[in-house]
This record gives C-alpha cells, structure tokens and sequence, in this order.
C-alpha cells in the first residue's frame, strides 16, 4: 500500500474526500459542455474538404500565371534582343554602351568650359548644319 502522507493527505478519509470533489467538479463541467452536434461537425468537415480543395485550385492557378509570366517575360526579352540586332548590328549592346560612354565624356567636357563656351558652341554648330 503507497503511504498517503507523502501525497499531502494524512488520513484515507482526507484521500477519499479529495477525491470526490474531483469527480464532483468533473461533472458539473461536463454538465455545462454543450451536445455534440455531429451534423455541425459533419458538415464542417464538408467546407473545410471544400476549402481545401479550393486552395489546391488556387494553387494550380497561381503556378499556371506564374509560368505565363516567365514566358511573356523571356519572350520580350528575345524581341528586344532581336530588335537591337536588327538596328544596331553585331554587338549591340556594346555599341550602345559606346554611345553613353562617349556622351558621358562630352557632357563632361562641356561642363569644364567656361560659360561664354556654352553659348558659342551651339552657334557653331547650327553653321554646321546649314552646310
């Protein structure tokens, strides 16, 4: 027999009193748990099957766009490619990066003349374009 005393009762008695008002306690609280209502929970079943099932939909939808998407984006990519070297030749690119580095470099120079420079030089070069 295990000595009650070590679990905080002196006595069975104690013991058996403690005991009942748990099972005391335990009743009432079941006593105030509503019915189950297996038609409520059967039918949540349903709309959560419904909602996942939704979601997988959603998913696929999602894939399907995404792929849509990198294909209309590799598509453009390829056009703009195609268009550059169709108007630039060979090393497109390259010759584009060219062009900015040389317009870089002379609006830099334009930038160190003195100001009476900057209005001389669109002067001369509208006398270039009358020629």
């Amino acid at each position: 027999m295990t000595d009650i005393r070590t679990r905080g009762f002196k006595t069975k008695a104690e013991l058996d009193e403690h005991l009942a008002d748990i099972e005391g306690a335990a009743e009432t609280e079941e006593a105030m748990l509503p019915p189950v209502d297996y038609a409520a929970e059967n039918q949540e079943a349903v709309e959560l099957a419904r909602l996942q099932e939704d979601l997988t939909l959603l998913r696929r939808h999602i894939a399907l766009v995404r792929e849509q998407a990198k294909t209309a984006i590799s598509t453009r990519a390829q056009w703009a490619d195609a268009s550059a070297h169709e108007q630039l030749g060979n090393y497109p690119w390259l010759k584009l990066a060219g062009v900015i580095a040389i317009t870089f470099l002379v609006a830099r120079r334009l930038r160190v003349l003195p100001s009476s420079g900057m209005v001389t030089m669109p002067l001369a070069l509208s006398r270039f374009n009358r020629m």
